[in-house]
């Protein structure tokens, strides 16, 4: 392991470990709130109601027998 670290300077490969785990965070965070697919604030009643009253019906593009 010492190895590693004759090749890899410690403190950047900190600095680059952080820059990525921020980067993730971000990008989860965004994709979470950027539609109801991922909406976890579902459980809150309010939230619910709103989320049921614009969901599209599941199917809408159907035909019916």
């Amino acid at each position: 392991m010492w190895r590693i670290w004759r090749v890899i300077d410690p403190r950047k490969a900190i600095v680059l470990t952080g820059l990525l785990i921020a980067f993730i965070s971000a990008t989860i965070h965004l994709v979470m709130i950027s539609t109801d697919r991922y909406n976890l604030n579902s459980w809150h009643p309010d939230t619910a109601k709103a989320a049921a009253a614009n969901a599209p019906a599941q199917n809408a593009g159907l035909p019916q027998k």
